[in-house]
This record gives structure tokens, C-alpha cells and sequence, in this order.
């Protein structure tokens, strides 16, 4: 057959991978989930809401379906000028997400009273709840959580003595920071030290930076909650630490004093203002 008249020869189907140009590329949207689902894993919220999630048919419905992407529900406002009500959207859509899975829930200065409701009546397993800087918050949503084994409420807007009922409504708790914005000009008040000691007889850490507990409240703490391993009490000038307590804080395995140096904890700036002089947290 002359050459003019020979059949040419098909084009091959697209793949997965091609050369264009030389270079390889890839039809990521047929990555396999399994290899995707860990990839989002290792995402922010906020990108997985806003963008990854968001690439193609099969990623939006990845992200959209798989509740192990969302038992960890971690938000932060606004570091990027994202409005507080877009924050309390993307919380809500996480939530949603985990379909009762949530065991994880951290966030700060947009939480709402309402959004604190939202999440206790959808994550009846949730473990670990952190809030800082939290204009409104209700102890009554805290009924919603009987499994918490860590509560933060760091430098959060409080109102009467909480240490109590909180205790009474999270029987579990084995970890509880309240760690707040007061100075050593503030009266000594032991009613925080003895909710703590009389209702949460779980406890593993406890931190109370800037608290204004006394040697006595101090000691009750020590003496009922048995189990403490973990022990911070920087900023709070109203303890002495005479032999006597020394003792009493030997069983402590990681034991932080009145006067220890507060560079590790992510709110110091606003801790060596309020608290005492740059001098004193440095000692």
C-alpha cells in the first residue's frame, strides 16, 4: 500500500498523567480519598472551608462528607480581618460537618453565647473545649458536655463563681486553665480555689495564672485533688511559698511558682502588664 494511503495511527485517550511540554501534570480530582482525606487532614478549618475543599466536584464532596475531618474543630478570629460573623459561620458549618463526632473545639473572641448552645447540643462527646478572650459564654451550655476532660477559659469575660458548677457539670475533667487578667493590687479570693478543690477531684493539670488564691486556697486544692500531676500557678503573688507548702507541692511532677518566667505561655504580654512588672515575670 503507498504511504500516501496508509491509515494514520489513533490518538491516545487522556490519562491521569500526561506530559504537556515535557512537564507531567495530574488530574488531581481522581486522587484517591483515602490519600486525600489525609492530605485535608493536616488542613486548617479555615483553609478546608475556604479553599481546598472547595476545588473540584470530588473534593467538595470529600470534604463535605468525611466527619473525620471535623472531630477537631480548631478557629481563630480575626488574624486575617475575617468579620466575627463569618467565624461563628464557619464554626457552625464545621460542627454540622462532624455530625456528632466533634471531640475538639477551640476557638476565641467570636464565640457567642449562642454558638457555645449550638455546639453542646451537637457534640454530646466533645473532650477538649478551649475559649480565650470571650466577651459572652453561659455556664448552662457546660451541661451539654459530660464527657469534657479539658476545659481552657483563658482571660474570658466570667461572671460569679464558676469553678463550682463547672465541676458539678463536668465530672470528668482531668485539665482545667483559667487563666485571667488581674493584678496583684486585686483582693486575695480563695472561692475559685475551693470550687476547684471540692468538685473537681479529677484533675491531672490545673493552671491559674494570674488567679487571686491564698496559701489556704492553694492548700485545699492540694488536698483533694489527689491525682494533680501538673501544677501552674505563675502570676498569682498572693501565695507564699513558705515550707510548709513546699512540702505540701513535692508530690508535684511539673510544678510552675508565683515568680517562674511566663515566656512560654502565648498570652505573656498581656499577663506582664496586668499581673506585676516585666522584672517580676521574668524572675
Amino acid at each position: 500500500m503507498p504511504s500516501s494511503t496508509r491509515p494514520r495511527p489513533r490518538p491516545r485517550p487522556p490519562s491521569t498523567a500526561m506530559a504537556v511540554n515535557g512537564v507531567e501534570s495530574r488530574d488531581w480530582a481522581e486522587m484517591p480519598s483515602d490519600a486525600l482525606a489525609t492530605v485535608f487532614g493536616k488542613l486548617d478549618v479555615s483553609d478546608l472551608l475556604t479553599g481546598a475543599g472547595l476545588v473540584c466536584r470530588a473534593w467538595r464532596q470529600l470534604a463535605a462528607t468525611d466527619t473525620t475531618l471535623w472531630r477537631r474543630v480548631a478557629l481563630s478570629s480575626p488574624c486575617n480581618h475575617m468579620e466575627n460573623k463569618e467565624a461563628e459561620a464557619m464554626a457552625r458549618t464545621a460542627i454540622d460537618r462532624a455530625a456528632g463526632t466533634l471531640d475538639v473545639f477551640w476557638a476565641d473572641t467570636f464565640v457567642t453565647n449562642d454558638l457555645l448552645f449550638y455546639v453542646s447540643q451537637r457534640a454530646p462527646s466533645l473532650k477538649s473545649l478551649k475559649l480565650s478572650f470571650c466577651l459572652q459564654w453561659m455556664l448552662e451550655a457546660l451541661k451539654g458536655f459530660p464527657q469534657l476532660e479539658e476545659l481552657d477559659i483563658t482571660i474570658c469575660v466570667l461572671c460569679g463563681d464558676l469553678c463550682e458548677p463547672i465541676g458539678k457539670a463536668c465530672p470528668q475533667l482531668k485539665c482545667f486553665r483559667m487563666n485571667m487578667d488581674c493584678g496583684p493590687n486585686w483582693n486575695m479570693d480563695d472561692t475559685e480555689a475551693l470550687g476547684i478543690a471540692n468538685n473537681m477531684p479529677e484533675l491531672r493539670e490545673l493552671q491559674l495564672i494570674g488567679n487571686n488564691l491564698s496559701n489556704d486556697g492553694l492548700i485545699s486544692i492540694l488536698d483533694h485533688c489527689l491525682h494533680l500531676e501538673s501544677l501552674d500557678i505563675r502570676q498569682c503573688f498572693h501565695v507564699q511559698m513558705d515550707d510548709a507548702l513546699k512540702s505540701k507541692c513535692a508530690r508535684i511532677g511539673n510544678l510552675k511558682l508565683p515568680h517562674d518566667s511566663i515566656s512560654d505561655f502565648k498570652y505573656r504580654d498581656i499577663c506582664v502588664f496586668s499581673c506585676g512588672s516585666e522584672d517580676d515575670a521574668l524572675l
